[in-house]
């Protein structure tokens, strides 16, 4: 996520994986070339290749995260390919931001998440990072402007 916009009433988050649609349209193009150059009449392998492709272009929408002083929500949104999904918060309900810590495989990984008064966790970064310095950017940005 980065601040895409900033005002003293309105904060902006926004995440765009083009990564992964990049890696998405690689794969399903290998994937089609083996489908198609292939002899027997289903290449299992190319057509693994698509549906993977296939999963990560749909499963990774755009995320947007406003925080709103003036009407007071905080307004987590996903767009992708599958339609809309939004969540919203009372502003004045986040007691703390948190950047959370992630052991995998020895692989250090970190998610944001804002703790509400009633012990809800939300993550505004669903999907775990490996840059710890953008979360805690992040973290300190959403604190400075809620206070």
């Amino acid at each position: 996520m980065k601040v895409v916009q900033q005002t003293v009433t309105l904060l902006t988050l926004e995440e765009r994986p083009v990564g992964v649609w990049i890696l998405s349209g690689l794969t399903a193009a290998i994937g089609l070339l083996i489908f198609l150059s292939s002899n027997s009449s289903i290449d299992w392998f190319g057509l693994v290749c698509i549906i993977l492709a296939n999963g990560m272009m749909f499963g990774s929408p755009v995320e947007t995260c406003q925080f709103d002083k003036q009407g007071n929500w905080v307004i987590f949104q996903q767009k992708g390919w599958l339609g809309t999904q939004v969540i919203r918060r009372p502003i004045d309900q986040v007691t703390e931001v948190q950047v959370e810590q992630l052991n995998l495989f020895g692989l250090q990984l970190y998610r944001l998440r804002l703790v509400l008064f009633s012990e809800e966790l939300f993550y505004l970064t669903p999907i775990p990072s490996t840059d710890c310095r953008l979360q805690q950017h992040l973290a300190r940005t959403i604190k400075q402007f809620i206070t």
